[in-house]
């Protein structure tokens, strides 16, 4: 039964840090002043459970944020593509913390002991390497096949040398 809870939570809580890693894009694309909504995809596979802004599909890996209108300058670029990334590092950070408060003060043979420190060092490796699988440039092969990771679209936006002003403002 402890196993069954365990991996339950493990699944539970990696579909949440795939959601918050593309909340991350979306919070980098509002504060660069996005002006449209989004739609947030957590997981890839067969679809669970969804909104029209919020959708989770089976299996924890991949993801993207959608924005209903495309970020017009470098730096709003910038933001949007970072923000994942830098949201799955600072999760990889407080499991970390987790971890350490959890070897600290909770006592090995305890049974609260036998589920968080499991789960949040699985959580604290996942989450380090959903940020260094992002931050890499590469484009994905197996589970997001064709896409680019987070890393190649900040290097392709840093390539060009657009001005920061909109297209619209470019122009005149």
């Amino acid at each position: 039964m402890l196993y069954f809870i365990r991996t339950l939570l493990i699944w539970l809580l990696c579909l949440l840090s795939v959601l918050l890693h593309e909340s991350g894009h979306a919070l980098g694309y509002r504060i660069s002043g996005g002006k449209a909504e989004g739609k947030i995809i957590a997981g890839s596979g067969p679809k669970i459970i969804g909104t029209p802004k919020i959708i989770f599909l089976l299996i924890p890996f991949g993801g993207y944020f959608i924005p209903e209108e495309e970020p017009e300058t470098n730096k709003a670029k910038l933001m949007t593509y970072a923000g994942g990334p830098v949201v799955s590092l600072l999760q990889a950070v407080l499991y970390g913390i987790l971890c350490f408060c959890i070897i600290r003060f909770i006592q090995p043979e305890n049974r609260l002991y036998e589920i968080l420190f499991p789960v949040s060092s699985f959580l604290l490796y996942f989450n380090f390497f959903q940020f260094l699988f992002t931050v890499i440039p590469i484009r994905y092969r197996i589970i997001c096949r064709g896409f680019e990771s987070d890393g190649l679209q900040i290097l392709h936006v840093l390539q060009h040398k657009e001005s920061d002003k909109p297209a619209d403002e470019a122009e005149s």
